[in-house]
């Protein structure tokens, strides 16, 4: 599974960097999965692989947070921050202080869990266990950075275009909570390892959600992402706008026009239409009407195109001739699971609800 990914996954990634990071993620994976089969068929190789799998663990966290960074904007990657390899580069040199000690010590410590005399072992030792602890700490940080992004992303995108939900990459939500489970597992094992006999955790669960990880990667990092156009603001809507010079007067004879383009150009059937298009079509700066539809209209582009379309869905809906996914691509949607959110936020009921009582009041 990891090698098929690294192979055919990460090269269809765009940008540099991003296929940079997920390679990066891969290489991790495939050594901390590789462990067993090391075990069993190289088993000389063992004592030099494991101080490995410290940099391979530490490196991934950040690795994951530039892909998800490098997936939600455009323009050129900007380096790498020093604190997004501090760790890594610990671990290396914890892993290349391991290589440097002699063969029957590390025996000693990676096969019978004991620490042979000297200061390197268990300086070596000690600067393994603060590794881990800080691990456990930056992963959950990282988690959190990620989230926020991905909030942040996807109210940009909810600005920008009306098929948001193909954009969403929802995915990550998946990868993102194994992560946290295997953050979680990684916890209890230090914790029945040095404060119980290390009976509490099956050994193979580690390895059970880094599989699934990689199967999470290779059936959805592959997917194409739509030509996208989107820069990440962090300030809130009302900050970004304090700049505009767009008047009221102005903001509300431009909704006048929007609310004409929905009601007779029925814009709203186009299953890609963006801001942009919008913009153009109006006669107006994207700006200036993102900034319309949020503060005069008081709605996200997603969610006004959205309404429009769930509103002319209606009488089909009434009408029980089509399938709920005939409608839902009749009206501009792209799926049927979009149309159902779209509609049950708009009426408060699923569209089979909708037909039913209508029927019944009739």
């Amino acid at each position: 599974m990891a090698l098929s990914g690294l192979l055919t996954v990460v090269p269809r990634q765009e940008p540099q960097r991003a296929w940079q990071s997920l390679g990066l993620v891969y290489l991790a994976f495939m050594g901390l999965v590789a462990l067993p089969l090391v075990r069993t068929f190289a088993g000389g190789a063992l004592l030099s692989y494991m101080p490995l799998l410290l940099v391979l663990l530490l490196a991934m966290p950040p690795a994951f947070h530039h892909y998800i960074l490098a997936r939600t904007s455009t323009g050129p990657a900007s380096p790498v921050p020093w604190r997004d390899l501090a760790l890594p580069l610990a671990g290396g040199v914890v892993c290349i202080g391991y290589w440097l000690l002699p063969a029957q010590a590390r025996e000693t410590m990676f096969l019978s869990g004991e620490l042979p005399l000297g200061v390197l072992p268990a300086a070596l030792a000690l600067a393994t266990f603060v590794l881990i602890l800080l691990w456990l700490v930056v992963s959950l940080a990282y988690v959190m950075a990620s989230l926020r992004r991905l909030a942040i992303y996807r109210r940009e995108i909810r600005q920008l275009y009306s098929d948001a939900d193909a954009r969403d990459l929802r995915w990550v939500d998946v990868m993102i909570v194994l992560i946290l489970l295997i953050w979680a597992t990684g916890a209890g094992f230090l914790a029945d390892e040095n404060l119980s006999d290390g009976n509490l955790f099956v050994a193979e669960l580690f390895l059970v959600l880094v599989a699934a990880g990689l199967l999470v990667l290779n059936v959805f990092a592959p997917v194409a992402v739509l030509d996208m156009n989107v820069t990440v603001h962090e300030e809130e809507p009302e900050l970004k706008y304090a700049r505009s010079a767009l008047t009221g007067d102005h903001a509300a004879k431009l909704a006048a026009r929007i609310e004409a383009a929905m009601r007779n150009d029925a814009l709203y059937l186009d299953p890609s239409l963006s801001l942009q298009k919008l913009s153009r079509h109006v006669g107006a700066l994207p700006n200036q009407v993102s900034q319309t539809l949020n503060q005069e209209i008081g709605e996200s582009f997603f969610d006004f195109v959205a309404k429009w379309r769930i509103e002319a869905s209606k009488p089909m809906i009434l009408a029980g001739e089509a399938s709920v996914l005939s409608v839902a691509l009749e009206v501009g949607f792209n799926s049927r699971s979009t149309f159902y959110k779209a509609f049950k936020r708009e009426t408060g009921m699923t569209p089979k609800d909708y037909r039913l009582r209508h029927r019944k009041a009739a």
